[in-house]
């Protein structure tokens, strides 16, 4: 029961979020760093030996929270460093379960084009509003991100199943959590909802969530 009650308080706290978001700073403030510290009780108290690996990524992310809730372009990028090293773990976890010699290359090679090419227009349209000293730490960012979902597709094509899928989906949410991000803050055009805080916070909320249970399963 104690794992579901961490899920339940991070299901709480990410409604309360995402109602706080642009409207009551305090509140929002309060629940962020909450939102990664339940999923991590969650991952801890699951009922298995924990995943060093899994904890490790969810700890990198819950300090990128927090370091992204102080104003400047110095905690945005030690921000982006913590959540990078989060891709690299969760990179390996993904990698761990997957068996080099059968790779889905007739899935992987057109994914993985899918991927680099949102990943050039998102630099593409953030090019001349982005500080130039964060140009390249962002596409490797990115880069990076993409190379994880790669690995969480390759699990899910290797080893079909519904679990395998909602961690592959949640992959793909949290490669779009960032690409929303970078375009808030730098991109041109006109406000569209994809550059909202809400819709960063929504789809990071979902990915991080679907990460977690694609990996540890509800009743697993």
């Amino acid at each position: 029961m104690l794992p579901y009650l961490f899920l339940f308080l991070f299901l709480a706290a990410a409604v309360l979020n995402l109602v706080s978001v642009g409207r009551y700073k305090i509140l929002f403030g309060v629940t962020k760093p909450m939102l990664l510290l339940f999923l991590m009780l969650y991952c801890l108290f699951y009922g298995k030996t924990p995943d060093p690996l899994l904890l490790g990524a969810f700890f990198a992310c819950f300090l990128g929270d927090v370091l992204l809730m102080l104003k400047g372009d110095l905690w945005f990028a030690v921000g982006g460093v913590s959540f990078f090293i989060g891709h690299l773990l969760l990179i390996f976890l993904f990698a761990r379960q997957v068996e080099p010699g059968r790779l889905p290359f007739a899935v992987l090679i057109p994914a993985a084009v899918v991927y680099a090419g949102i990943t050039g227009a998102v630099m593409i349209r953030t090019f001349k509003s982005s500080p130039p000293l964060m140009r390249v730490p962002t596409l490797l960012y990115l880069l990076a991100n993409a190379a994880m979902n790669l690995f969480a597709l390759t699990r899910a094509l290797q080893s079909p199943g519904v679990w395998q899928a909602v961690s592959f989906a949640g992959a793909a949410l949290f490669f779009l959590s960032d690409c929303s991000l970078f375009l808030r803050n730098w991109g041109r055009g006109k406000k569209r909802f994809f550059k909202t805080d809400f819709f960063v916070m929504l789809t990071y909320i979902s990915g991080v969530l679907l990460i977690a249970l694609g990996l540890l399963p509800v009743g697993g």
